[in-house]
């Protein structure tokens, strides 16, 4: 399979059709816009002129590094294309961070093992990681 990585952040209509292409909820227009303004650094994978991955780096710019939105079509999983994109997403943080990084995610349970080869590990043993979600006007 023969792909093209290119070091930018996904176009709101892309991210839409990944996030539908691998079943998530897609985020609210304006929540998109928002979204990739403000990230730090962008991977997306074209083959034949179709976007089949993405991923986007968020953070401080100095400690602490997201791995966020990084989905690849169902059809193409398993073909090398997230191990492709990770791998620069990594590079990435690897030289933008001024020392030692923290770097998280969240990811399925399926995705657990792709994520172990490179060091990602759930830590419910030391830390456990919270999170809410809170709605506009409430």
């Amino acid at each position: 399979m023969t792909y093209e990585l290119i070091e930018r952040l996904p176009t709101p209509q892309e991210h839409r059709a990944l996030f539908e292409a691998v079943g998530w909820q897609p985020y609210a227009p304006e929540d998109t816009a928002v979204a990739l303004a403000n990230s730090l650094h962008g991977i997306v994978a074209v083959q034949d002129g179709e976007t089949i991955g993405m991923g986007r780096v968020i953070g401080d710019r100095g400690k602490f590094f997201y791995i966020q939105d990084f989905a690849v079509r169902p059809e193409h999983q398993g073909q090398g294309v997230g191990r492709a994109m990770l791998e620069r997403l990594l590079a990435y943080i690897r030289a933008a961070a001024p020392g030692d990084a923290f770097v998280g995610l969240f990811a399925t349970p399926a995705a657990i093992p792709f994520y172990r080869q490179y060091g990602f590990e759930p830590h419910t043993d030391a830390l456990t990681g919270l999170w809410t979600v809170l709605h506009r006007g409430g």
